[in-house]
C-alpha cells in the first residue's frame, strides 16, 4: 500500500505549480505562465530560444457535484469532493515530477531540452508540434503508408528495401 507521499495527494496544487514554475525559472526558462480554461491546464514557457506550451486536461469528477437537494446525496457529493480534490493534487504533482525528469535529462546532457518537449514547441501560427503531427500521424496508421514530412535530406532517406 503506498501512502499519500508517495501517491503526491499530500501536495497542494499550488505547491506542485510553485515547484514547476521554480524548475522551469532554474534551468534558465522565462515568461512562465499557468492559465487554465474549463477543464484544460496550460503552461507556458520560453527556453533555448523557443517557445513552449503544454495543455493537460484536468481530473475531472465522476458525477455530477451538484445534486437535486435530497439529504442523502450531501455526503456523496462531499465525498465526490474531496476524491476530485485528492485526483488533483496528484494530477499536479505527477505532472510536476514529469516535468522535473525531462529538465534532468536535458540538464545531464541525456537529450535536450526541445528534444524533451518537442511535442509542445510553438510553431509559427501558434499552434504546437503535436497539434500539427497528431493527425499525420493519426492518417499514417489509418492508411498504413509513411508520412512525408517535406523536403528531407536525401542522403539521409531510408532505401525501399531498408524501410
Amino acid at each position: 500500500m503506498t501512502g499519500p507521499y508517495t501517491r503526491g495527494d499530500s501536495f497542494s496544487c499550488g505547491a506542485s505549480r510553485e515547484h514547476i514554475q521554480q524548475a522551469l525559472v532554474d534551468s534558465g526558462a522565462t515568461d512562465v505562465l499557468f492559465s487554465q480554461r474549463g477543464n484544460r491546464s496550460a503552461i507556458a514557457f520560453r527556453a533555448s530560444g523557443r517557445q513552449f506550451r503544454i495543455v493537460v486536461p484536468l481530473p475531472h469528477p465522476d458525477g455530477a457535484l451538484t445534486g437535486s437537494g435530497d439529504t442523502a446525496e450531501g455526503p456523496i457529493r462531499e465525498a465526490k469532493a474531496k476524491e476530485l480534490e485528492r485526483a488533483t493534487r496528484r494530477f499536479w504533482h505527477a505532472l510536476s515530477q514529469s516535468i522535473d525528469a525531462k529538465l534532468r535529462a536535458a540538464a545531464a546532457g541525456i537529450a535536450t531540452l526541445e528534444s524533451e518537449f518537442l511535442a509542445h514547441v510553438v510553431l509559427p501560427g501558434n499552434r504546437t508540434v503535436l497539434d500539427e503531427l497528431e493527425p499525420v500521424i493519426d492518417s499514417a496508421y489509418r492508411s498504413g503508408r509513411r508520412p512525408s514530412f517535406g523536403d528531407s535530406d536525401p542522403a539521409l532517406r531510408l532505401s525501399p528495401a531498408e524501410q
